[in-house]
């Protein structure tokens, strides 16, 4: 099983989205070798708002949502590889 993990730290600290400070923080991060290594915190309030979507919490998923990466595409003959 793979993909991002959610888990409840009880560590005080500063929400990822917000900025705010929380004594509880939820945090979305990857298990490696049977170890949770976060990678963003986030305070109860912007949890419950997003209800746990990653991707709508992420500053960079955001922008890439608002702006998708540029994808270069032939316009013509010339432009494709021989």
């Amino acid at each position: 099983m793979s993909g991002p993990v959610w888990k409840l730290l009880r560590l005080e600290g500063t929400c990822d989205a917000c900025g705010a400070a929380s004594k509880e923080l939820f945090a979305v991060g990857t298990v490696v070798d049977f170890s949770f290594r976060p990678d963003f915190r986030y305070c109860p309030a912007c949890y419950e708002r997003y209800r746990g979507r990653h991707d709508e919490l992420h500053p960079q998923a955001v922008a890439e949502q608002q702006t998708p990466p540029v994808i270069s595409r032939p316009s013509g003959d010339s432009d494709l590889p021989e």
